[in-house]
């Protein structure tokens, strides 16, 4: 293979991979911490980056740096893609961090019937709220950013619900009323950092 072939092949692939992760050369180089000169450079063949940033982008892009410099239509490349093997694994380690916040509303629960005689109910409610939370640390470390979304929005709502019953005699339903500015400001979070 001659060496303009592989700028062409590995421009064209860049380019490719870069609209399908809807990404501008100027986002790109920002992540890359390059000009944004460069990534058109490379889009367009007349230089190519070197081994360490294909290898950035190849892990930036879920491929292989083969994927990069080889031709093909995608099924024919699909070899060089990687797949997220880990992903069973880290839905596990969530659900086992859930289970245990669920467990520790359940001894509550039970201490309270048996030692204080005293229906603590509403621990199963707070059990909601501080899941999300268990699952906001995990999304913040391996989930996209929707599910941070609807993380976050499930804590907020639980949240202010859990304290409407926890203090049902206070008649503090119109507290409801706060998580509305909340929802907002986390759904406009979400579209900025996006």
């Amino acid at each position: 293979m001659v060496m303009d072939d592989v700028k062409r092949i590995i421009a064209k692939n860049l380019q490719e991979l870069r609209k399908q992760h809807n990404l501008t050369q100027a986002e790109l180089a920002d992540k890359l911490n390059y000009s944004d000169k460069s990534i058109s450079k490379w889009e367009h063949g007349e230089s190519l980056p070197d081994i360490e940033v294909l290898c950035s982008l190849a892990e930036m892009y879920g491929v292989t740096v083969d994927f990069l410099t080889h031709e093909g239509s995608a099924e024919e490349k699909a070899k060089y893609v990687k797949t997220d093997r880990k992903l069973g694994d880290k839905i596990a380690i969530a659900g086992l961090m859930v289970t245990a916040v669920w467990f520790v509303a359940a001894v509550i629960y039970i201490y309270m019937m048996l030692i204080v005689n005293y229906s603590a109910w509403t621990v199963f409610l707070w059990a909601v709220p501080a899941s999300m939370i268990v699952l906001g640390v995990v999304n913040a470390r391996w989930g996209k950013r929707l599910y941070g979304l609807i993380v976050n929005s499930v804590f907020v709502w639980s949240a202010l619900l859990s304290a409407c019953f926890q203090f049902v005699s206070y008649n503090l339903w119109a507290m409801l009323i706060i998580g509305l500015p909340i929802q907002v400001a986390i759904i406009l979070l979400y579209r900025i950092k996006k």
